[in-house]
């Protein structure tokens, strides 16, 4: 399993990315990318993320999956907050962006 399937794991789906990184899978994180924690959170610190685009980037990625999912028949995210890079927003807001 990647770094990405398991954010995208549907426990995780309602944290930010930030939290799976930092508090929920910090050595999974690691294994993938050579980062600890400590870098990964250096780097935010530096700005070498920028939390909007990311954010962005994030939000589109889950919508691109939902519509790939709901176009062969799954559609098992109803009605729960959506987590993206640093932030996590509600379903109605998910929905409506």
């Amino acid at each position: 399993m990647t770094f990405t399937q398991n954010y995208l794991h549907p426990h995780f789906r309602e944290r930010s990315l930030k939290d799976v990184i930092t508090q929920l899978e910090p050595g999974l994180f690691r294994k993938v990318t050579g980062l600890t924690q400590k870098d990964f959170e250096l780097l935010v610190s530096l700005g070498v993320f920028n939390s909007a685009l990311m954010n962005d980037a994030v939000y589109k990625f889950k919508r691109y999956e939902d519509a790939s999912l709901e176009y062969t028949g799954i559609s098992r995210h109803h009605n729960v907050p959506v987590g993206l890079f640093d932030t996590v927003i509600s379903a109605t807001d998910y929905k409506s962006i």
